[in-house]
């Protein structure tokens, strides 16, 4: 008989220091728990993480000690395979502007009215070399649904660009 494997995802955030990922990684690692994949990152003092684990029995019954032991507020989510979404074509979709509100809702706005995924996205702001007026920037991993165009998704996202003043591209992903 084969054992289940448990699936979970978890996010966890918390004061940025030395440590963190040695200390989480641990707990897990000496618990059976493979970290199958993952995205960390430092917004403003705070360390992020999302990480997607499997092992032998649910993750949640270590919750209480690896909060203790990382001084993380964690949460969790019982997950399976990705089933729900429909196979789409991958694609990547840049922008970089002055910085304002509403960007990246004009974007996604967008992209979702053709249907399609944001699958992963990143964005960052920087003060300018010269002026230190703040630069917005994106990156977006889209999925079109096989019957879209991107020569549509292209050109409303340009239209988008030019009434926002985002320099915007659409370009094939390949890993």
């Amino acid at each position: 008989m084969t054992e289940k494997t448990s699936k979970n995802v978890l996010t966890l955030v918390g004061p940025d220091r030395p440590g963190i990922v040695r200390t989480v990684s641990g707990i897990l690692s000496e618990n059976g728990f493979n970290i199958e994949d993952s995205r960390m990152a430092v917004l403003g003092g705070e360390f992020a993480m999302i990480v997607l684990v499997s092992g032998p029995k649910p993750v949640s019954d270590l919750l209480s000690d690896m909060e203790k032991e990382s001084g993380l507020t964690i949460r969790c989510r019982e997950t399976g395979e990705d089933e729900g979404l429909r196979p789409g074509v991958p694609y990547l979709v840049y922008g970089y502007a002055m910085d304002h509100p509403g960007i990246v809702h004009a974007l996604a706005r967008e992209v979702a009215g053709f249907g399609a995924n944001i699958e992963e996205m990143e964005t960052s702001t920087e003060p300018a070399p010269v002026t230190g007026t703040p630069l917005f920037d994106v990156r977006m991993r889209v999925s079109l649904p096989p019957d879209v165009s991107v020569k549509e998704v292209r050109k409303r996202l340009e239209e988008i660009g030019e009434m926002q003043n985002i320099d915007i591209s659409v370009e094939p992903f390949s890993h």
